[in-house]
């Protein structure tokens, strides 16, 4: 889902009191086990991570708690490991896509560990899946120059399909953050925060128009959603001022003459805030529901609005 839900800021040090029960697992095991003091215990919860916090004290601690993991790992935090190294991996004579596995089991948890041949040779640790079942993936041979197909191992395809989520978001993060320079520590850490809380409601904005079933090529794009976000940000419950006295320059005039902008999102339509009724040409009715024409107009969204006897679209438009 890419929804950052939980996190620390790393300080340096640990301050933190570790709750009864908890087994000191190093800085970066430790993370890991706050951060999951909220998950229900004996479930079968699953959590992804990388190599910079997998090792078997934290995956037998959780697998004790009955939550199984899945994470890439260095092999020298293996104990007695018997897998190949790298180097006789990435011999030639061994073909890409080549895995080996070992399985062990450390008081009642089961385990397995795979070290499989891609570009580079990667080792995965988990306590529920395995080399089993394999799969064809897809790669581009740059020897013969075409796209070849691999075998990839099961434990291989689940860390892909789930830690992706965690990729994207570092992704977003990089390609639209807050471009405010600043040496203030502080500063750097809330408009990180501030692009996490965007990048969030991204997500979940996307994920509720899904379940409405509306089509991918309507929904709005990261930088759109942050675009009428800022917007509405900017001018609600505010009023639209305008400018008196001739207009001072060739551009201000060009200005004028543009196509006026569309209707504002819904959280500035319904504001209640400065829409005040202008006359001014006669133009068609802006409300979905009505095809007359009206010479009122709206000073605050820019658009005409029947106000008579017999239609109030003016009210329902600024209601619904």
């Amino acid at each position: 889902m890419r929804y950052a839900h939980k996190f620390e800021i790393y300080s340096g040090q640990e301050n933190l009191e570790k709750v009864p029960g908890e087994p000191d697992l190093g800085a970066t095991g430790n993370v890991v086990v706050r951060l999951l003091r909220g998950v229900p215990r004996m479930i079968n919860h699953i959590i992804y991570f990388d190599n910079f916090y997998t090792s078997l004290p934290l995956v037998y601690f959780l697998a004790k708690q009955g939550i199984h993991t899945v994470g890439t790992v260095q092999q020298n935090k293996i104990p007695n490991n018997k897998l190949p190294d790298r180097k006789t991996f990435m011999k030639k004579s061994v073909p890409r896509g080549s895995y080996e596995e070992k399985v062990s089991t450390l008081d009642g948890v089961d385990m397995s560990c795979v070290a499989w041949k891609d570009n580079k040779v990667v080792t995965l640790l988990s306590t529920y899946a395995g080399a089993l079942p394999v799969t064809e993936v897809s790669r581009y041979d740059k020897a013969k120059k075409e796209t070849i197909g691999i075998t990839c191992p099961f434990i291989v395809q689940e860390y892909n399909k789930h830690m992706g989520g965690v990729d994207l978001m570092d992704s977003f993060l990089g390609r639209n953050y807050i471009t405010i320079r600043s040496k203030k520590w502080y500063l750097r850490i809330f408009f990180h925060l501030l692009d996490l809380a965007v990048i969030n409601a991204w997500v979940i904005y996307r994920k509720n128009a899904m379940e409405r079933n509306h089509h991918k090529k309507n929904l709005l794009t990261m930088s759109q959603f942050r675009n009428e976000l800022a917007f509405v940000l900017c001018n609600k419950g505010t009023s639209k001022e305008t400018k008196r006295g001739r207009l001072s320059t060739l551009e201000d005039e060009l200005q004028s003459k543009r196509k006026k902008a569309s209707p504002p999102p819904k959280d500035i339509r319904t504001d209640g805030a400065e829409h005040w009724p202008t006359v001014g040409g006669s133009l068609r009715c802006k409300y979905p529901k009505c095809k007359g024409y009206s010479t009122i107009s709206c000073s605050k969204c820019g658009v005409n609005l029947c106000l008579n006897k017999n239609n109030n679209c003016f009210v329902n438009y600024h209601k619904e």
